[in-house]
């Protein structure tokens, strides 16, 4: 068995992040995935990231319904930025199971960039899955991804061009939000106006 950890700011969670877990843990028999916000991300601007317990909550909230989702606030209680490879060897040494991380076509591209990437890739086990606009067949003819290829899952799941970006421009925008995100996390969001 396996587990995966699914990373992200998560500013808001939305209906996207939640297919594409629930197709991985089909996919890839895994025990379970946990879902990870970030806690100082390295690579974002976290001027106007909203606040490691505000996300935690949204998180909470959209998996609580789901037994074989689990919510870690392991990078969140850190003070300084996390790192992927820092995640996987403290998980690693938690969990006698193999590691696997969810990611996005986006961030696959961005790994030779990361801390340790050698590492993370030797060691660790990517579910990328596709995203609009960004060719995955392009990403693998890299030299760095050629060599490392067995640690790659390429997860065909269903393309649905839905970002927390969008969501927190439509709000601001008084657009609806509705079946972007769970109807718990919009009335979260509306009650603690989270975005307005």
């Amino acid at each position: 068995m396996a587990i995966a950890i699914f990373g992200g700011t998560f500013d808001p969670i939305h209906i996207g992040h939640l297919i594409i877990a629930e197709q991985a843990y089909n996919r890839y028999d895994l025990s379970k995935v946990i879902f990870m916000p970030a806690g100082n991300p390295p690579h974002k601007n976290n001027q106007n990231l909203t606040t490691a317990k505000l996300r935690l909550q949204m998180v909470k909230l959209a998996i609580e319904d789901n037994e074989h989702f689990i919510i870690s606030n392991w990078e969140i209680n850190k003070d300084e930025p996390s790192y992927t490879a820092e995640t996987l060897r403290y998980f690693s040494d938690k969990y006698n199971e193999e590691i696997y991380f969810i990611i996005g076509a986006d961030s696959l591209l961005d790994i030779p960039n990361w801390k340790e990437p050698e590492f993370l890739m030797e060691n660790g086990n990517f579910i990328v899955a596709r995203r609009p606009n960004f060719s995955l067949e392009k990403i693998l003819k890299k030299v760095f991804f050629k060599t490392h290829r067995d640690n790659l899952h390429i997860m065909n799941s269903s393309l649905i061009d839905i970002s927390s970006s969008l969501i927190r421009e439509n709000i601001k925008n008084k657009i609806s939000i509705r079946y972007m995100t769970p109807d718990s996390i919009i009335k979260f969001i509306n009650e603690k106006n989270i975005y307005g």
